[in-house]
C-alpha cells in the first residue's frame, strides 16, 4: 500500500482546520473553555470524549 509523503501530511495539517474537518464529518462540537468537545465517532460514547484544541489539533483521551 502506498504511503502519503510526510511533507504532504504536514501541509494538510497546516492548511486544514481540525474544527471544520470534524464538523464536516457531522460531529457536533461544543465549546469547553479553549477546547471544543464532542462524541468520538470511533467509540460508542454516551459522553463527549473527543477533544479538539484549535491551537494543537485534536486528541481522544486513551487513544494513540
Amino acid at each position: 500500500m502506498a504511503r502519503i509523503p510526510t511533507d504532504e501530511i504536514e501541509r494538510l495539517k497546516n492548511e486544514v482546520s481540525v474544527e471544520r474537518l470534524v464538523a464536516s464529518a457531522g460531529i457536533a462540537l461544543k465549546k469547553a473553555g479553549k477546547d471544543r468537545i464532542g462524541r468520538c465517532p470511533f467509540h460508542a460514547d454516551e459522553t463527549a470524549s473527543l477533544v479538539v484544541t484549535p491551537a494543537r489539533k485534536s486528541k481522544v483521551p486513551g487513544s494513540n
